[in-house]
């Protein structure tokens, strides 16, 4: 047995018998790209000649063409670049089609350089049709990618097997593979992505299948998936909730696909500043036309639909209905809608729409004459009249009482109102805006009027709940950052990549409202310009945080739901997620009867799908 570093297989393997964590894997080609991936938390790195061809500017599937002797370019770059400065497992990207190599002495090679394992990588499963045929009655197909992993793993090394059917799943785990990645094809984001037919709710479901039949063989097999239409965090979330997966690794999603963007981006930016040096003054102008909440930051579609919304509306005098759950900042939507407008000039008027008498806000609304109403003995001016010229923020809308939801629909129709008991009308010169947790347009009929919600729905801008959007993280992060040294005329912090973790892992039940305060707990918590993980207060404390999330939903079933969705169906994790002990969700489990979806694996698509969708 060849003597092997401690920092090799024995680690890896020792964190992939950890069933409750989440493995994460690096394909990359450069150093740079291994340290960062290390900073970002990465588990293990893969060293591949596709990492090293989309560093040249060619695309992943280069890595299947005949341009280079590809066990020899990994592992030179391998052993210059990444070995040298890593700190967690490497595995080396073996190809195995030469019919000259010795496998035996490969690994022997491989050892001796320091890698932590052995991946097939470029790999038959890539291929198809006649020549896939070929390669494998000629004993160079995956067969003999299996026998190099089976060779790697008697040498001490860590195996990894790339699979894409069903069958090579199970040939591998006979083979008691240590990793097995289900490559879902190769990926399809950015510039020189791969198109795909294949939807995330289809690979969920085929990737589920072929675990469940890998684990069956080899329960210590992990199983961790990669490429296809998983192009971000939140599609691989969406992919989680339905199969059961060990980890994910990545290869464009991690290099190049942040790089492209990033890249464009900053050279963009660099070539602008001899334009825009010469038109200060417009830029100026510009920029207050341009700017955005910080709620609206991010680069999610939700963020950006939002975005390119609020910019159309802004100078404008429609009414606009603002949706999202508490904590989402539609407040702070609404302020800055009415702060772009022309009536900017005059104060922002709230009124709450929760009281429970309607007589009580159509009066302040509209104003009364003295008898009009019982108590009233004196004539009283209301809103619309003082706020003539000026705008009025309907808070929590969907508690708007029907009859006053008809009135004002009147009033902006007829471009007059009058004062209850009033013989003399009154001009309507009021902007409109709303905010509510549900659009209205899905509210029960009783419940709203149809004209109200065609004119105060008619520009809806929806904010989703933060925890649906964690790809806009990293830009609220920035955006609340500078918002507190503003605030606080203090140092500029900057968050350290441990913190980040902490943060993108937890589920944000009280949404931007919960990251800032968060966050300025945390920058109070040293004097120091970085927020290190230990800076954090503790997440998820405070009892009623979670609990205060049924109020976004339906019904205190959907809520549930929604929580066993998030957790994968899994009732210890869904208890914590939620804020309640286990009991109490198996007791509302059962009172709901969602106790039969909890059987077994097999049931978790169909309660998926039975499960309400919500819609934000």
């Amino acid at each position: 047995m060849v003597n092997i570093p401690p920092r090799l297989r024995g680690n890896l393997i020792a964190a992939s018998a950890d069933r409750h964590k989440f493995l994460v894997g690096a394909a990359i080609g450069t150093g740079m790209a291994a340290q960062s991936a290390m900073r970002g938390g990465a588990d293990f790195l893969l060293a591949l000649s596709a990492g090293r061809m989309r560093c040249m500017g060619e695309p992943s599937i280069a890595a299947m063409l005949p341009l280079q002797e590809s066990n020899a370019l990994v592992m030179n770059f391998a052993r210059s670049e990444i070995l040298p400065r890593t700190t967690v497992p490497v595995f080396f990207g073996a190809a195995t089609f030469d019919p000259r190599i010795d496998l035996a002495a490969l690994v022997d090679e491989i050892v001796d350089a320091g890698f932590s394992g052995v991946a097939n990588f470029p790999t038959a499963i890539l291929i198809d049709g006649t020549y896939r045929q070929f390669l494998e009655d000629e004993g160079l197909g995956f067969k003999r990618e299996l026998e190099l992993l089976e060779i790697a793993r008697d040498r001490g090394l860590a195996s990894l097997a790339y699979i894409h059917t069903l069958e090579e799943a199970q040939a591998a785990a006979e083979c008691g593979i240590d990793i097995v990645n289900i490559d879902l094809g190769w990926n399809m984001g950015g510039v020189m992505g791969v198109d795909s037919d294949l939807r995330i709710d289809e690979a969920a479901l085929m990737t589920n299948s072929i675990a469940r039949a890998v684990r069956s063989i080899s329960p210590a097999t992990r199983c961790v998936v990669e490429g296809g239409p998983i192009v971000s965090p939140r599609q691989l979330e969406e992919l989680c909730q339905i199969a059961r997966v060990d980890g994910y690794i990545g290869g464009s999603t991690i290099d190049r696909v942040p790089s492209e963007s990033a890249i464009e981006v900053v050279t963009a930016a660099f070539k602008a500043i001899g334009a825009l040096h010469q038109r200060i003054d417009g830029l100026e102008r510009q920029i207050d036309r341009r700017w955005f909440p910080r709620s609206l930051s991010g680069h999610s579609p939700a963020a950006e639909n939002a975005r390119m919304l609020f910019a159309r509306l802004a100078a404008t005098d429609h009414p606009v209905l603002i949706v999202g759950e508490p904590g989402t900042g539609r407040r702070e939507v609404a302020r800055a809608l009415h702060a772009s407008s022309r009536r900017k000039g005059r104060d922002l008027i709230a009124i709450p729409c929760s009281d429970p008498s309607p007589e009580r806000i159509q009066a302040d609304l509209f104003g009364c004459m003295a008898g009009a109403r019982v108590g009233v003995s004196k004539n009283r001016i209301g809103w619309l009249e003082i706020a003539r010229g000026a705008a009025i923020l309907l808070d929590e809308v969907d508690s708007l009482d029907v009859e006053v939801q008809r009135a004002l629909v009147e009033a902006a129709e007829s471009g007059r109102f009058w004062r209850l008991g009033g013989e003399d009308s009154v001009d309507f010169d009021v902007r409109f805006l709303a905010i509510g947790q549900s659009d209205l347009r899905a509210a029960r009929a009783n419940a709203v009027d149809s004209r109200f919600v065609q004119w105060i729905g008619c520009f809806t801008i929806v904010l989703p709940p933060l925890r649906e959007r964690l790809d806009d993280l990293p830009a609220l992060i920035e955006e609340t950052l500078s918002l507190i040294l503003r605030c606080a005329d203090g140092t500029r912090k900057r968050l350290d990549p441990s913190a980040y973790r902490v943060l993108a892992a937890y589920h944000w039940p009280g949404n931007l409202r919960e990251l800032t305060s968060v966050l300025e707990r945390a920058a109070l918590a040293d004097s120091g310009d970085v927020i290190a993980r230990e800076h954090l207060p503790p997440l998820g404390t405070g009892g009623g945080t979670r609990l205060a999330g049924v109020s976004a939903f339906g019904s205190e079933k959907e809520w549930i739901l929604d929580g066993l969705r998030h957790n994968r169906f899994r009732r210890g994790r869904t208890a914590d997620y939620l804020g309640i002990s286990r009991k109490t969700l198996y007791n509302k489990m059962r009172t709901y009867g969602l106790a039969p979806a909890m059987r077994g694996d097999s049931t978790i698509a169909d309660a998926m799908r039975s499960a309400p969708q919500r819609r934000f």
